[in-house]
């Protein structure tokens, strides 16, 4: 009989927040069952980059449609959260396109609006549910028609707005622009986390949770399954209790608010109670995966797409250079039998790429492997690449206020600065970040140096240039 294989993707969760925590009980116990991978480097430093290229085993950079440089005007069909931007082909030939060769029915249950039919990325999966959709608007439906009539408009009705904007900024003051412009830019921010509940502590896991139970009892048709759940929990904005800690992250980035320690320690707190959270949905997931009989004889694989930063080497939230805190993330994998863990207890510290599981996937399906228990694909060099910030959408009117407005000209710069091509390269204990000459390169030991805090590269030169090669 062949094995289910279900995949619980835990967006924007870094490993350093899971193994050994004791507020994420379930995760633990799973990893004290199973094979928790301690080093797995996520491909990209967003969601829709790590999607694409595990899904089709690649590195980001070889995808154009997550590689593009999302920040320049003209960038076409681009939306603030991309929902209409298409990441593949539709004939892309992805993990789950595959798996159906092989007789499984592939389903996925997104929370995500990156994650859907709309942006291809759910490309060869024979059923979708996009519970997004209707998650991320039921608290103020009104809200979400409002706001996105300019966001869900294209480029060209956002193109006449921004140009409006920039006639009416000619006949104010600079001082007075500088207030209104970041005014407005606050009540957008809020308005848009009233409307779909960002600032709230489920982010859309109960309702996932139900669309799962609901398949299950109603359209499950007994072919082996391939499940792959995003939940988006610990993705930011957070249910921060502070009005003094904001949490549009360029406002930090550009210098206009400082990122204090009481702020960024408010936002992880904040982080980590979301994430105690969705450790217990995720308890709720398999208990509902065994009452339907899904793991008599199934793998469970726990893992995130990419970490988040808190104030660590200046940066805020993802979309940001891969240190630590964005490309290290947990990987969980337990197999079941007839219901119960199969106890498989191992501890992997090697450094492996999270495309790995592309493999390990199919092999799973295949046959090849009876289990998962540590045997996945070992590369000598493993990569986490930044191609470029996702918040390109409001580049034309920063571009457009910039030499009126000193606010928006810090922002403009900020997101610029960000938007460089980084590349993490992880061989052995090392860790060289590549910055294509815009800097200098780093080189870490990370088993001795987690926080990246000594830079190393002047006394060994010839590893890092033997890395890069």
């Amino acid at each position: 009989m062949k094995r289910n294989v279900i995949v619980l993707m835990l967006d924007t969760v870094r490993a350093g927040d899971v193994y050994g925590k004791g507020s994420v009980h379930n995760l633990n116990r799973m990893a004290e069952h199973g094979t928790a991978y301690l080093n797995t480097i996520a491909p990209g430093t967003w969601t829709a980059p790590t999607h694409a290229a595990l899904f089709m085993d690649s590195k980001v950079s070889k995808i154009k449609g997550v590689s593009q440089n999302f920040f320049r005007n003209g960038t076409k069909k681009i939306d603030p959260w991309m929902v209409h931007t298409q990441f593949l082909d539709k004939s892309a030939r992805t993990v789950a396109a595959k798996l159906s060769e092989l007789g499984y029915y592939s389903v996925l249950f997104s929370n995500n609006p990156f994650l859907t039919s709309y942006t291809n990325l759910a490309t060869g999966f024979d059923k979708i549910y996009d519970v997004w959709k209707d998650s991320n608007s039921k608290y103020d439906k009104k809200s979400v028609d409002r706001v996105s009539f300019m966001f869900n408009g294209g480029t060209r009705l956002r193109s006449k707005v921004f140009k409006a904007c920039h006639a009416v900024s000619k006949m104010i003051p600079g001082p007075i622009l500088d207030r209104v412009y970041m005014d407005l830019r606050l009540r957008l921010d809020r308005g848009v986390a009233a409307a779909d509940g960002t600032y709230r502590l489920d982010r859309g896991a109960q309702d996932t949770n139900k669309v799962i139970a609901k398949y299950l009892k109603y359209n499950y048709n007994y072919a082996p399954q391939f499940i792959f759940v995003n939940y988006i929990e610990a993705h930011e904005n957070y249910p921060v209790a502070s009005k003094e800690v904001v949490q549009d992250k360029w406002l930090y980035l550009s210098g206009i608010e400082e990122l204090t320690d009481y702020r960024a320690k408010m936002l992880h707190n904040a982080y980590e109670r979301r994430l105690s959270y969705l450790d217990k949905k995720v308890g709720d997931t398999i208990s509902t995966l065994k009452k339907a009989g899904m793991l008599d004889n199934a793998t469970v694989i726990v893992t995130s797409d990419h970490g988040q930063l808190f104030g660590e080497h200046g940066g805020l939230y993802h979309a940001m250079p891969p240190y630590e805190g964005v490309s290290k993330v947990p990987l969980i994998a337990v197999n079941y039998e007839n219901g119960k863990v199969a106890s498989d207890r191992d501890i992997v510290e090697t450094p492996v790429s999270l495309l790995s599981l592309h493999d390990a996937i199919l092999n799973l399906a295949s046959g090849k492997y009876e289990r998962l228990n540590g045997n996945l694909r070992r590369d000598k060099k493993v990569f986490c690449e930044h191609t470029g910030i996702l918040e390109g959408w409001d580049e034309q009117l920063l571009s457009l206020l910039k030499n009126r407005s000193k606010m928006a000209d810090k922002i403009y710069r900020a997101k610029r600065r960000y938007n460089r091509r980084v590349t993490a390269v992880y061989q052995g204990d090392l860790k060289l970040l590549h910055f294509f000459g815009q800097k200098k390169d780093e080189l870490y030991d990370v088993s001795k140096d987690p926080l990246e805090t000594t830079n190393i590269i002047d006394a060994n030169r010839h590893a890092a240039q033997g890395m890069l090669s």
